[in-house]
């Protein structure tokens, strides 16, 4: 099966009037398996800003030369427009941001230009800017676009970061020792010219504590999402965790009526009569209980509960397509742990017990009866059984020029000498 990626490859191309620094992305679509045939998705689109086109209308021998390069900490690019030959000047020079539409003079003094322009650690855009040059024999239109570097020294997750869609383009993506990078559970594409690891690297799709409970309500696991690393050179040790998150638990049961059952049976009434003891004459008559009252009846039990329903299943642990042209040194470690079930839900719970009978009616010489007990009430309904293991997803593997390899199961490693 073919990644939807195979037709997106993107060149970066370099005219024979001004330098820009080559960049091949190199996509994970050659890859076969369920997910690889599906773009990441998740990230809503900004409306489109429309952008001008300025276009080149200078004499043939007015040419510049454009040089672009990174500067050190990430956050700067050193741009050097360069006269080819004297035989013009530069009037004036506008910088326009082809992400956002918006220009901004850029000083000229001297023969030469040199640009620096910056912006936050956290935009992870590509520089891509076309400039404007205004000499006194027309117009040049030079356009610049270079990746940028992601030195990681901590823990950081992607939604720290800005870029484009759900797709990552980078130069060189570097960890420090305690480096590692959480994708959230992101459909999450990164394309970069090196990656490299001072010690062991990590990108997971969570942090562990976030996977002690479920973050979904009523609802299955989230899932690991779909992972593409796409490097042009690799080296050191890299450990891919991927995991999905609990399902939710399960929902209440049922709660049985509350209305209880119908009161139980009174007892029944004492009695008593005279008997003759002596002449009656003189008294002799004297009450003897004849029957005793008898007690209420027990109150009837209560139903249970209705059973609670089944738990979630667990998220997938998410896919991982991992494409490395060149490389030295270079170890991978891929872990892949499925979500865990979610719990049964509780039993709802049970009816009250009904009202124990009345006690029987008193009577002269007689006991005194007792009322019924109530009855119990009901037990609370069973729980729930719990939901099912996460999805276990696949492992797409192309080194080098071996081909791609694809399995599904927990643990794997590989790697390049």
């Amino acid at each position: 099966m073919i990644s939807p990626f195979c037709e997106e490859k993107e060149i970066f191309m370099k005219p024979h009037y001004f330098l820009i620094v080559p960049m091949v992305l190199f996509l994970a679509g050659c890859q076969p398996g369920s997910d690889s045939q599906k773009a990441p998705q998740g990230t809503v689109q900004g409306e489109t800003p429309q952008i001008p086109d300025p276009k080149s209308d200078a004499d043939p021998d007015v040419s510049v030369s454009v040089t672009a390069e990174r500067e050190t900490g990430g956050t700067a690019l050193l741009v050097k427009i360069v006269k080819d030959n004297s035989s013009f000047g530069i009037d004036s020079v506008k910088r326009l941001d082809m992400h956002t539409g918006y220009s901004v003079d850029v000083p000229v003094q001297g023969a030469d230009v040199i640009d620096r322009p910056t912006n936050q650690k956290s935009n992870l855009r590509p520089w891509h800017y076309k400039y404007v040059i205004q000499t006194n024999r027309g117009q040049l239109v030079h356009e610049v676009r270079l990746l940028k570097d992601l030195e990681i020294k901590e823990q950081v997750r992607i939604s720290d970061y800005q870029f484009d869609s759900n797709r990552l383009m980078l130069g060189k993506l570097s960890f420090g020792s305690e480096g590692s990078l959480i994708t959230e559970g992101r459909d999450l594409q990164i394309d970069a010219e090196e990656i490299h690891s001072d010690l062991v690297a990590r990108i997971k799709t969570f942090d562990e504590q976030e996977l002690e409970h479920s973050v979904t309500y009523k609802a299955p696991g989230k899932g690991g999402g779909r992972l593409i690393v796409n490097a042009g050179f690799a080296n050191g040790t890299f450990v891919f965790q991927m995991h999905g998150h609990p399902g939710a638990q399960g929902e209440k049961g049922v709660d049985a009526t509350q209305v209880p059952p119908a009161k139980a049976a009174a007892g029944r009434p004492g009695e008593f009569d005279f008997i003759a003891v002596g002449p009656r004459r003189e008294g002799g008559d004297r009450p003897i209980c004849i029957s005793q009252p008898t007690d209420g009846a027990t109150g009837t039990n209560g139903v249970q509960g209705g059973t609670g329903f089944d738990g979630f299943p667990g998220g997938s642990s998410g896919s991982l397509y991992l494409t490395v042209k060149k490389a030295k040194l270079f170890r991978y470690q891929a872990l892949f742990f499925p979500g865990l079930p979610g719990v049964g839900g509780p039993g709802g719970k049970g009816q009250p017990g009904g009202a124990g009978g009345d006690a029987g009616a008193p009577a002269r010489m007689c006991k005194k009866a007792k009322a019924g007990a109530n009855g119990q009430e009901g037990p609370v309904g069973a729980q729930g059984k719990p939901g099912a293991v996460g999805a276990l997803g696949e492992l797409c593997v192309t080194l080098l020029d071996s081909g791609t390899s694809c399995v599904t199961r927990e643990q794997n490693v590989g790697g390049v000498q």
